[in-house]
């Protein structure tokens, strides 16, 4: 049970370290919410561009602005 939880353990680490190397490589994702294959010119989500931040990237550039306005 013990080598089990472990094993789970160091999947997880290794699928968190996965998505944070894809969101410093590629920062950018496609938009979910627009139609697939195209841009949608009224989408609010991306406003027409097709690309939206990650998740992982927005909770990079909050932190570090939360960071930044605390040493001033």
């Amino acid at each position: 049970m013990a080598t089990a939880i472990v094993l789970l353990g160091l999947c997880l680490l290794a699928v968190t370290f996965c998505y944070i190397g894809r969101c410093l490589i590629s920062p950018w994702g496609t938009c979910t919410r627009c139609r697939p294959g195209g841009k949608n010119r009224t989408c609010r989500a991306c406003n027409g561009t097709g690309m939206r931040p990650r998740l992982g990237w927005q909770l990079f550039v909050y932190f570090r602005r939360l960071h930044s306005g605390g040493t001033r």
